[in-house]
């Protein structure tokens, strides 16, 4: 259980980076009145519950998010 918390708080960590790139990309190209505050915690708390879910699959998420972003 120790270890799912942990790993929980760097999924939640990597989701502020997530949602920070998901966020510049949603106001350039899909609607810029969304509050980007907004988009940044919504990504946080999916990343964080996803990561304590799901341990396993959350890095291959993260690496496609990633790669669809960069």
């Amino acid at each position: 259980m120790d270890e799912r918390l942990i790993q929980t708080f760097y999924y939640a960590i990597g989701g502020i980076f997530l949602g920070v790139m998901v966020a510049v990309a949603w106001s350039f190209y899909i609607d810029t009145h969304t509050s980007s505050v907004n988009i940044i915690l919504i990504t946080v708390f999916i990343s964080a519950l996803c990561g304590f879910l799901f341990p396993n699959l959350v890095s291959h998420w993260f690496k496609a998010f990633w790669s669809f972003f960069t």
